[in-house]
């Protein structure tokens, strides 16, 4: 379909790209295997007979030469076995003894933990377990606790939505339910409790000097959605919108220019270091999520190729990116955020490879690149979000060409207010009331848009399949395709084609 030795290509993307798509191929092969059969067994022949069809494919492209085909088989061989060796835990529901670590503490539900190193009757699971706590009494960060408590796997599915697969993404494999826990000791986990006191301080001073839109800010700036209301996150999707509270290559975006714009570009080895600690800091105090690591790899690479000088290959730093995440997590193939974050970036990568605006004015050229972005990250993820949420954002696009201009102001005078604000906390306060008012003036944009009549419409649910070309027939009418016009029209009505079957069989089983 596309071709990197012609002397027109855009980058060489080949090897990470084709590995990417065999690493997705590789985790999802193993899931549909490990759900569809109970018995490990006939489990294991399934997975030996796929390893050798992948082994083979391997052999014959070293063979003839083919190094697409190479990478391909590796990847999918690869990561194959990295989704084995990350099986989850089969557990049955019950009764049982629970003694673990408590690692996380919901923000958003009362009396929910996260228990790793977590052990059933004795027996060590891989997973963590997800206890709720009913006599509230919640245990911290770092506490040793024991319980009595009931038990299960999570249930697959619900519409759409799919627990057991939601929670394994995020490290659970398990919930329970107990009225009391036993805190055995304190004390564990060092590194988690100064980041959760970390993230509890910039929580507070968030709070401190932003008074009519603390929650918002924290938000954007922390991921911390706890003290969001619900009206707002209604608002946040009926205009489309919702991604400017979860942090991303938008956030990463935002803040990495305005540290490139306090470090000079002829010091790229300083920028590298300096912006590579933030992105780990970063990352840390907002908990490694992967739309996070993935917009970090990408800027890491950026930074990169500034020391190296060599050309920066945008696609394959994504395809970079997904490959870490996966390799450390397979599960997060499932992730909602993973999905939709990795949607939009190939989204925007694939308008943006057909080349920017080439006007004399500079402002022309930065206002159509912007667009360019919000229309390929929108075309991306509208199916994505059509199966999570079950609707349309009628004015999706409208609003977010409206808001992100205002709302990457807003993080960037946001971020160096809370800076300010250490350091001075009367500084801090001043700087925070321009932001604060510009956060104020957007959150009203955005309730007036979604009060527009038929601001959301109720629509079939797409399969993931569907989702899936969608993605593939923006690849097939971007730059990186390169065959002549006439062969990517029919290849590209030819996926179309298929992309309408698919939607026609969601319809029909909805």
């Amino acid at each position: 379909m596309f071709d990197d030795k012609s002397p027109n290509r855009i980058i060489n993307f080949r090897p990470l790209f084709i590995a990417a798509v065999g690493a997705i191929i590789g985790v999802a092969l193993f899931e549909t295997l490990y759900s569809a059969v109970d018995d490990n067994k006939t489990l294991a022949v399934l997975l030996l007979l796929a390893a050798a069809v992948c082994g083979g494919l391997l052999v014959f492209g070293s063979v003839k030469g083919k190094k697409t085909l190479v990478v391909f088989a590796a990847a999918i061989l690869l990561f194959l076995a990295r989704a084995s060796a990350a099986s989850p835990d089969k557990i049955e529901k019950g009764a049982y003894s629970l003694r673990g670590t408590v690692s996380a503490v919901s923000e958003t539900k009362s009396g929910v933990v996260t228990v790793s190193r977590a052990e059933l009757n004795g027996t060590r699971l891989r997973y963590r377990v997800k206890l709720t706590v009913s006599d509230g009494s919640v245990p911290e960060v770092g506490d040793e606790i024991e319980a009595s408590c009931e038990a299960k796997p999570p249930s697959r599915r619900f519409g759409s939505y799919d627990e057991r697969l939601n929670l394994l993404s995020n490290g659970i494999s398990a919930t329970a339910s107990t009225a009391e826990v036993t805190v055995i000791s304190s004390g564990h986990y060092p590194a988690l409790r100064a980041l959760e006191r970390v993230r509890s301080a910039i929580r507070d001073r968030i709070y401190r000097l932003f008074p009519d839109n603390a929650p918002i800010v924290a938000g954007f700036l922390i991921g911390d959605k706890s003290g969001v209301d619900e009206s707002d996150l209604s608002s946040f999707r009926a205009t489309g919108t919702a991604h400017l509270l979860s942090l991303s290559g938008f956030h990463i975006g935002v803040l990495t220019a305005l540290l490139f714009f306090l470090l000079p570009k002829r010091f790229p080895w300083i920028r590298l270091v300096v912006v590579s600690l933030f992105l780990i800091l970063y990352c840390a105090v907002a908990a490694f999520p992967p739309s996070l690591i993935r917009a970090s790899v990408m800027c890491f690479c950026l930074m990169l190729s500034e020391v190296t000088e060599e050309r920066r290959d945008p696609l394959s730093s994504l395809s970079l990116a997904a490959l870490a995440v996966l390799f450390i997590s397979p599960y997060e193939l499932w992730s909602v955020g993973f999905r939709l974050s990795f949607a939009a970036t190939l989204g925007i990568l694939l308008i943006m490879s057909a080349g920017g605006a080439n006007s004399r004015s500079a402002f022309f050229n930065r206002a159509a690149s912007a667009a360019a972005v919000t229309i390929g990250a929108s075309a991306a993820t509208t199916l994505f979000t059509a199966r999570y949420f079950g609707e349309f954002p009628t004015y999706g696009l409208a609003a977010n060409l409206a808001v992100v201009p205002l709302f990457s102001v807003a993080i960037t005078l946001s971020f160096i207010a809370v800076v300010l604000g250490y350091i001075i906390q009367p500084a801090g306060s001043i700087a925070a009331w321009a932001p604060d008012k510009l956060v104020s003036g957007t959150m009203l944009l955005v309730r007036r848009i979604e009060e527009l009549p038929n601001s959301r419409i109720a629509v079939p649910i797409p399969s993931t399949l569907t989702c899936v070309i969608m993605l593939l027939m923006l690849f097939t009418i971007s730059a990186y395709v390169l065959r002549p016009l006439r062969k990517r029209l029919l290849i590209t009505l030819a996926v179309f084609l298929l992309f309408t079957a698919s939607f026609a069989a969601d319809i029909i089983r909805a």
